[in-house]
Formats: structure tokens, C-alpha cells, sequence
């Protein structure tokens, strides 16, 4: 049968990707409520800073799914390696 760590690392992934782009979408809403945070970072106010912290923005919601898999690895590793360990018999 299948195995359970596959859930926990794609519940991890989900969860991850919700936080960043809810976290995306709160950025967003603060843009276009009058203070222009994103557009001073991309006009180059803050020089080479700015435009790598406007990348790191935009990709959020996939770093959220790498930090959601390693929550679950680190939260859940007992879990895991008991599981693979009772494959083996």
C-alpha cells in the first residue's frame, strides 16, 4: 500500500503554499491601499536590495512549499523512520 509520509510531505507542501500566498495576497492588498512597498523596491530606491527582495516576493508561495516539506521532515521524523523501519519486516 501506499505510504503515509507522502501525505504528510504534500499536507506540508500545501500548507506552505497557502501561508506564502496568503502572506503574497496581505503584501498585495497593503500595495493597493496607497503604500507603494512593492512599486519603491522595483523603481530602484533600494538599488540591487531591493530587486532581490522583490524576487524573493514573488516566489514566496514555492518557498513556502520547500519550508512546509522540511516542517514535516523535521516535526514528523519519529513518525517517518518508524514507518520505513517497519517496511523492512
Amino acid at each position: 500500500m501506499g505510504s503515509m509520509k507522502y501525505f504528510y510531505y504534500g499536507f506540508g507542501g500545501f500548507i506552505g503554499f497557502v501561508c506564502g500566498l496568503l502572506i503574497q495576497m496581505l503584501i498585495y492588498a497593503v500595495e493597493r491601499s496607497g503604500n507603494k512597498i512593492l512599486t519603491q523596491l522595483g523603481r530602484g530606491d533600494y538599488g540591487i536590495l531591493g530587486k532581490i527582495l522583490l524576487v524573493l516576493y514573488e516566489g514566496l508561495p514555492y518557498m513556502g512549499i520547500v519550508l512546509g516539506i522540511l516542517l514535516v521532515r523535521f516535526m514528523f521524523r519519529r513518525d517517518i523512520e518508524k514507518e520505513d523501519s517497519g517496511k523492512g519486516k
